[in-house]
């Protein structure tokens, strides 16, 4: 879905206003270069994910330009956070990431778009411009990979299938560690990793997820 307004316009008439939450300074200031001359409010900028909530509540933006990767790790778990601090704001995920699962993950949370760092500057325009007017952008190359994949069963890897199995007979992150001798930080990267892949938000999801698909590799 496209929009048809012209310049950086939201759907009351005003400027769109933007928060940037990117942990390089660089980075953020060469979006805010790159989006003021297209009569794009920047409101705010944001290093982390504490900052950002805080700054997205307090302005209420158009649109979140959020990257993927936070202080924290994969920002999937906190797009829903942003979405109830500012309800009708449009998350627009700028990335490195081409990997269909953090992708379908990120949308699956809630944001409204997926951008590469690496694309031209009319296309992050575009994006931006986008998500303001309520529509959904994901940059056409990636795109057209999600449309193949559609409808396929993701693989999983052996140590994620692992991990599954436990999951579903209602072991701790501590036991599957314990079990499959790693460290309870291995499992908790795993999870993460799977709910990306999976397009999946919360712990309870997963479990269900588990029970659904149980593994023998345990």
């Amino acid at each position: 879905m496209f929009s048809s307004r012209p310049r950086g316009y939201a759907e009351e008439g005003g400027p769109v206003r933007v928060v940037l939450a990117e942990d390089h300074p660089t980075v953020r200031a060469g979006t805010r270069a790159f989006l003021e001359p297209e009569g794009f409010v920047v409101v705010g900028e944001a290093a982390c994910e504490r900052e950002a909530l805080e700054v997205v509540s307090e302005q209420r933006p158009d649109v979140l330009m959020l990257d993927m990767r936070l202080e924290s790790g994969l920002a999937l778990k906190v797009i829903p956070q942003f979405l109830a601090a500012a309800p009708g704001m449009g998350i627009l995920v700028q990335s490195c990431y081409e990997d269909r699962a953090i992708i379908c993950g990120a949308l699956a949370a809630g944001a409204a778009g997926y951008l590469l760092k690496s694309s031209p500057v009319s296309e992050l325009v575009l994006a931006v411009r986008t998500v303001a007017s309520g529509g959904r952008y994901v940059q056409p190359s990636l795109g057209a990979g999600l449309a193949r994949d559609q409808g396929r069963e993701p693989e999983l890897q052996l140590r994620e299938r692992q991990v599954l199995g436990l999951l579903a007979e209602g072991h701790t992150n501590r036991e599957v560690a314990a079990r499959l001798t790693v460290s309870v930080r291995t499992v908790e990267s795993v999870r993460a990793a799977l709910r990306a892949r999976l397009g999946l938000v919360t712990r309870a999801e997963l479990v269900a997820y588990a029970r659904q698909n149980r593994s023998a590799d345990v």
